[in-house]
C-alpha cells in the first residue's frame, strides 16, 4: 500500500531527529554554562599554602612571623621574619626615621635587606630553616 501524499511532505524524519539532538545539545550546553557561572560566582579561590605558624598582632596584615624593633636616638631599627606567598618565609634589616614600630616593620619588609639563610636562623631560630626562602 502506498504512502499517503500527505506523508510525504515536510521535513522527514532524519531531519527532524537533527532538530532534536540539536536541540538536546544546545539545552545542555546552556546548563554547564550557568552551572560554571555559578562556581565562579559562589566557589572560594583555593586557600594560599601556609606554614601554619601564627602571625604577630598589630601586623598580622603582613603575614610577618616574627620580630625584634630598635629605636636607636631616633631612627628605627628591625630584623623581620616574614612568611612568603608558598608556604615559605624570609627575613629583612632595615631602619627608617623613627616612625612607629608598625611602620617600621612594613619599611623594613619592603625595602629592607634580606637576611641570609645562616643569619636568618641566628635570629628567628623557632623557624623552619628548611623553608627559607633565599
Amino acid at each position: 500500500m502506498p504512502c499517503h501524499p500527505s506523508h510525504t511532505y515536510g521535513p522527514g524524519l532524519d531531519e527532524y531527529m537533527g532538530t532534536e539532538a540539536e536541540k538536546a545539545q544546545q539545552e545542555a550546553d546552556h546548563l554547564r554554562e550557568v552551572e560554571e557561572s555559578r562556581q565562579m560566582v559562589t566557589d572560594d579561590p583555593p586557600p594560599r599554602p601556609t606554614l601554619n605558624l601564627p602571625y604577630v598582632r598589630g601586623v598580622e596584615q603582613h603575614r610577618v612571623l616574627n620580630y625584634s624593633y630598635w629605636n636607636a636616638n631616633g631612627i628605627g631599627i628591625a630584623i623581620v621574619a616574614k612568611e612568603g606567598e608558598v608556604a615559605d618565609w624570609a627575613a629583612y634589616i632595615g631602619g627608617d626615621n623613627g616612625w612607629s614600630t608598625e611602620d617600621c616593620v612594613e619599611w623594613t619588609i619592603r625595602h629592607g635587606c634580606k637576611l641570609s639563610r645562616q643569619q636568618a636562623h641566628r635570629w628567628f631560630p623557632e623557624l623552619p630553616i628548611e623553608r627559607y626562602r633565599e
